[in-house]
């Protein structure tokens, strides 16, 4: 008992470091990009020497490669899936949307950090790219299966591409995105967000547009 509190100890403190570090290195991607995120910014930022971000990741590009993990880690749409469960192929979909406003309602840290680790991901940064390149190609997957799985439970308009659908979507979202960050002071996503999911909808159903909370 006397060894395992002063280990816990220890291994809360690492913890802790590790997630001020990789919440720094965030911020700074936010606010100048891949170029700001040096380690002694980083160190700096949480309250630590640049001695322990390299101690902890060895290398800008370990850093780098830490936060985009922690960050489509607790941002996953993928985490989403097991609601969309019994509900129908447009209901899924609809949920999936609903997930995404709410998250940048309640706490936008994340989804800010995403995007602009999404927009370095244009940047000669080949694993940043390709993390990038996979996580857009999973979630259009998983939106044709949910359309997919519409045309098979006639939630949505028969005729509709499953394939295209998705990239549809997607490109709204990213769209959406882009002037957020663009403008961040200026643009409320949260009205745009909230009719591409009424919009969305409605086109699924092949029915007219219900507004829903605008």
């Amino acid at each position: 008992m006397t060894t395992a509190a002063p280990t816990n100890r220890h291994q809360e403190r690492s913890e802790l470091s590790t997630r001020r570090l990789l919440e720094a290195a965030g911020d700074l991607v936010v606010e100048g990009g891949y170029e700001a995120m040096t380690l002694a910014a980083v160190g700096e930022r949480a309250g630590y020497s640049r001695g322990l971000v390299t101690a902890r990741f060895g290398s800008k590009d370990q850093l780098l490669k830490a936060l985009v993990e922690r960050i489509i880690d607790r941002w996953n749409h993928r985490n989403v899936l097991p609601r969309t469960e019994g509900g129908s192929g447009r209901e899924a979909i609809v949920i999936l949307l609903d997930a995404i406003t709410e998250q940048v309602e309640r706490d936008p840290t994340d989804v800010r950090v995403l995007y602009a680790l999404m927009f370095e991901a244009l940047r000669p940064i080949p694993e940043l790219r390709s993390t990038f390149v996979e996580f857009h190609a999973t979630m259009r997957a998983d939106l044709a299966t949910f359309v997919r799985r519409g045309l098979r439970d006639g939630s949505i308009v028969p005729g509709t591409s499953p394939t295209k659908e998705a990239a549809l979507i997607v490109a709204g979202l990213r769209g959406v995105g882009y002037q957020w960050r663009l403008d961040p002071d200026g643009f409320d996503p949260l009205p745009a967000l909230r009719h591409l999911t009424s919009t969305t909808d409605a086109r699924l159903r092949g029915g007219p547009i219900v507004r829903r909370g605008l």
